[in-house]
């Protein structure tokens, strides 16, 4: 079946952007015959009415076929060497030149589909359903946290997979295939670039790349286990202090846990130091990758010693309650380049 390309294509004056030169228009107009053979004139929209132009697809869809809901938009985009010039850091702004939903001609650029998220969905779902990897749809929609996913945001599901990079100043193809693994070629053609030195900011889609997998990891917030068992007693954030009754604010979560229960790494790392305070009692601190340490207070005993590497769940010490504690738990704290964090947000 295909689409009527008139009634999926809204009509919309040009957008503009704010540039160093000023306003500039930046939509586009083509002239075209219908199949009667009339001149008509047709305006392009561009992406920043992306989501107008899904809800168009939505409803439109109801007349065309019943059988499909709202739930995935409904949008095929071809983007271009030109398109891809254009873009933000949060993905491409191309505009379609055909909005027929046969299957893309084979190699003549890179696609993508719009979809509508749902209740229930995560950005790895999507992806399986799509055939693509997760790596394409993080990077395309330029999504740094997929727990913040939302109902109803629009997603770009591109039609190949790869990752949408952003340029450091003097990057080539032929070094980003190379560091990539990936055809430089490939990089070229789908790009419109040469192997000219590229400036810095330059969004490129590199074909079959793939994010780091700590990358991903981080993204998708889960990088941490939990260091034990049992039942939250105190969140993070301001609390009224147990001893005292103010108001201080909590660094990390205490989890209530039986005295004596094992205490595990939440991630690999290397223990960084352990030792006694009044406040924190027997501890252990743990230095991770990418400038994130983890904290284990009010420990019954100590297993480890600084300096040792530790995997995800190496048993570490015991649950206690020494030090500045009402009972046995474990305060678990972790933090990112010296910052505490709400490590709820992190851990799986």
């Amino acid at each position: 079946m295909i689409w009527n390309r008139f009634l999926f294509t809204p009509r919309v004056p040009p957008y503009y952007n704010h540039g160093t030169s000023g306003m500039e228009p930046r939509g586009m107009e083509r002239r075209r015959k219908n199949k009667n053979g009339m001149e008509i004139l047709e305006r392009v929209a561009s992406f920043k009415v992306l989501a107008f132009s899904a809800t168009v697809l939505v409803f439109g869809f109801s007349f065309v076929a019943s059988s499909v809901t709202a739930s995935a938009s409904i949008r095929e985009e071809s983007i271009g060497a030109a398109d891809l010039a254009d873009v933000g850091g949060a993905g491409p702004d191309g505009t379609s030149e055909d909005f027929s939903m046969d299957a893309p001609p084979p190699d003549q650029g890179l696609f993508y589909v719009v979809y509508r998220v749902v209740k229930g969905d995560t950005i790895s779902e999507v992806a399986a359903r799509y055939g693509v990897t997760t790596d394409s749809i993080v990077t395309f929609n330029g999504i740094t946290n997929a727990r913040t996913l939302s109902i109803g945001k629009y997603l770009k599901i591109p039609t190949l997979n790869g990752i949408l990079y952003s340029t450091a100043a003097g990057d080539t193809a032929t070094a980003l295939a190379a560091s990539y693994g990936v055809s430089g070629d490939r990089i070229k053609e789908l790009n419109g670039i040469g192997d000219e030195p590229l400036s810095a900011g330059k969004p490129v889609f590199l074909p079959d790349a793939r994010m780091s997998s700590w990358a991903l990891r981080e993204i998708s917030g889960d990088l941490f286990s939990w260091p034990i068992r049992g039942w939250i007693t105190s969140w993070y954030g301001w609390r009224d202090d147990p001893f005292s009754g103010a108001r201080s604010f909590h660094t990390g979560v205490d989890i209530g846990a039986r005295r004596g229960a094992s205490v595990r790494a939440a991630m690999e790392g290397v223990v960084s130091a352990t030792g006694y305070s009044t406040v924190s009692g027997n501890y252990v601190v743990i230095r991770h990758h990418s400038g994130y340490t983890s904290l284990y207070a009010h420990l019954d005993r100590i297993d480890v010693k600084p300096g040792r590497s530790v995997s995800q769940a190496t048993v570490i010490g015991a649950v206690g309650s020494t030090g500045y504690s009402t009972g046995p738990h474990l305060h678990f704290t972790v933090s990112k380049n010296g910052r505490t964090m709400n490590p709820m947000t992190v851990l799986r």
